[in-house]
């Protein structure tokens, strides 16, 4: 099932006890609907507020007659405004949404003009400082390929043996008009790595940094010298290939 959400209600994507989220919301929309438990895996496990266009999540369901469409219909009947099922599909009984997904991409987007725009504002980051597109980009094709992203990752204490070496196969910097877009493609993401990765080019963007700090903060293996990671809001989980 591929849906897509206003992350701004919701406290991340993984179900969290004590708090709404998308995982919570949609098992019990479906188990209203299919009249039987369900539990949900999805692609990525975005953060609180940060948005989807093309989450993937994978379900069982127990109806030997399954009708797609008629599910479909039955939950955005239930889930609208805040999520939206854009294809639901019967697949390989042994697909899993996460452990199938050989690559995830998002996008991230600057708003770069001294006025904040009212209706782009709860998906944007609102940046007056002008950015400098060649230098971000520039800075962003130092993370290509396959690296230890520890010094731009949110550490887990619980997980002491915790990896943080992940292949990045696209980061590209776009600009149409005065909005930035930061799209990245990776077979998986450590946590707050994108809006890491984006706080670190919006520095070298305005000049405060040099281009090559991508790459010394990147060998460091440390936070200590990385900046704090890009607001939630501007974030969108794009895509999830198979």
């Amino acid at each position: 099932m591929r849906v897509a959400y206003d992350g701004a209600p919701f406290h991340g994507f993984a179900r969290n006890p004590g708090v709404v989220t998308v995982q919570q919301t949609l098992e019990e929309a479906l188990t209203t609907v299919l009249r039987h438990p369900v539990a949900v895996t999805g692609a990525g496990r975005t953060d609180a507020g940060v948005h989807s266009v093309g989450q993937v999540v994978s379900f069982d369901a127990s109806q030997t007659l399954f009708d797609p469409l008629a599910l479909r219909r039955a939950l955005n009947r239930l889930l609208n405004p805040i999520i939206a099922v854009d294809q639901i599909e019967a697949t390989d009984p042994h697909f899993n949404a996460r452990f199938s997904c050989v690559a995830r991409t998002y996008r991230y987007h600057i708003l770069n003009r001294q006025v904040i725009d009212p209706l782009r504002r709860n998906f944007s980051w609102h940046l007056r400082q002008p950015l400098d597109l060649v230098a971000m980009q520039k800075a962003s094709e130092q993370v290509l390929g396959t690296h230890d992203f520890r010094s731009f990752s949110k550490q887990n204490k619980t997980k002491g043996n915790q990896s943080f070496v992940r292949s990045v196969q696209q980061a590209e910097w776009q600009r149409v008009d005065d909005l930035f877009v930061f799209e990245i493609t990776a077979s998986a993401f450590t946590h707050q790595l994108v809006r890491s990765l984006v706080g670190m080019c919006v520095i070298i963007g305005q000049g405060r940094r040099e281009i090559a700090a991508m790459t010394e903060v990147l060998q460091d293996l440390s936070r200590e010298h990385a900046p704090s990671p890009a607001p939630s809001h501007g974030l969108v989980f794009w895509h999830a290939k198979y």
